[in-house]
């Protein structure tokens, strides 16, 4: 676990300068994905934000098709309110709940131009793609591309 933490560290450091300051922290539930994320929040003083936070009446009253290009200015307001040097993104899966016709990775990545962000993501990630896997659903699969990805368990 300490390594994780540290890998943690190091590539939000990296990441200072750079236009994505976005680091996924991968793994299944219950591999210590939180665990990370609230002693990051405790020795860092980094800001711990679950994500049913960010899923605000003002976003749930818009329209479905509206969501996608709402949510990031919404969501955006929220963090900003945090002033956080860098927000530890807990519970992503809520993002990807239907009604709310959202791309977890996308959004994250757009938030993750304007805050330096940690985010859980739970599921895998392998071959250069994240997946996200629901029980009895087929895995979703994004690519992944040039994000800074650290696997859990």
């Amino acid at each position: 676990m300490p390594i994780a933490i540290q890998m943690v560290v190091d590539y939000v450091q990296e990441l200072k300068g750079s236009q994505e300051k976005l680091v996924l922290l991968v793994g299944k539930p219950g591999s210590g994905k939180s665990k990370i994320m609230r002693e990051l929040g405790l020795n860092r003083g980094w800001r711990y934000v679950d994500c049913r936070e960010l899923v605000t009446d003002e976003l749930l009253e818009l329209v479905p098709k509206a969501r996608p290009q709402e949510a990031p200015r919404l969501m955006d307001k929220l963090l900003e309110a945090e002033r956080a040097e860098v927000i530890l993104l807990d519970n992503v899966q809520v993002m990807f709940t239907p009604m709310l016709n959202l791309d977890p990775l996308v959004l994250l990545r757009q938030l993750g131009r304007k805050h330096a962000i940690v985010a859980a993501w739970p599921g895998e990630y392998a071959d250069g793609k994240l997946a996200f896997t629901e029980p009895g659903l087929p895995a979703k699969r994004f690519p992944a591309g040039d994000l800074k990805v650290i696997e859990i368990g």
